[in-house]
Parts: C-alpha cells; structure tokens; sequence
C-alpha cells in the first residue's frame, strides 16, 4: 500500500481560499462587486453557449 501524508495547513489554505472565491462570486452575481475585483483575484469567469 501506498501511504500520503497530508500537510493540514496546506489543506486549510485551500479551504479558505476556496470560501473567499466563493464570497466573491456570490457579491458579483448580487451586484456589489465588480468585474475587475474578480479579475484581480484570479477569478474567471466565461459566457454561456
């Protein structure tokens, strides 16, 4: 068996980045931030089909 080892502040930096992106998604689709903040933070955002 192969055995990993989790680094748990490795692991807690991705769940917080992940809650503020989604903070940031949900202020854009409400209309109190701006594209470009999204932009900024390294969000993308495309267009529908």
């Amino acid at each position: 068996m192969k055995s990993t080892t989790v680094n748990k502040e490795v692991i807690k930096a991705a769940i917080i980045k992940m809650r503020e992106d989604k903070i940031a998604v949900r202020s854009f689709l409400q209309g109190t931030a701006s594209i470009e903040t999204l932009t900024s933070k390294g969000i993308k955002l495309v267009k529908t089909i």
